[in-house]
């Protein structure tokens, strides 16, 4: 199913990304979705991460070495995110 978007684009409904976390990085660090899209987050380092962006009280908890975290956006704007345990982490959802 397709919707259309506010500017004139067309975008499929609810489609899934893949943000790894890997080398001590959010990778991608920057990436856009839409809202009701599913961001995947899946910890390829050894140690425990988090995605925490306090503003929008979003909170993953520990993200354990070779585990995922599932986010869906409801909202748009900017989700500037850390990871807790490592705050010289950092990546950001912009969501349309």
């Amino acid at each position: 199913m397709l919707a259309l978007a506010a500017a004139g684009c067309v975008h499929a409904a609810g489609q899934s990304h893949v943000v790894t976390i890997e080398g001590m990085k959010f990778v991608p660090e920057r990436l856009d979705v839409a809202v009701g899209d599913t961001v995947k987050f899946v910890n390829k380092d050894v140690v425990p991460h988090t995605v925490t962006a306090a503003k929008q009280r979003v909170e993953s908890g520990e993200i354990a070495a070779d585990r995922s975290w599932t986010f869906r956006p409801r909202a748009k704007g900017e989700v500037d995110y850390i990871c807790r345990l490592h705050p010289v982490m950092h990546g950001s959802l912009v969501v349309h």
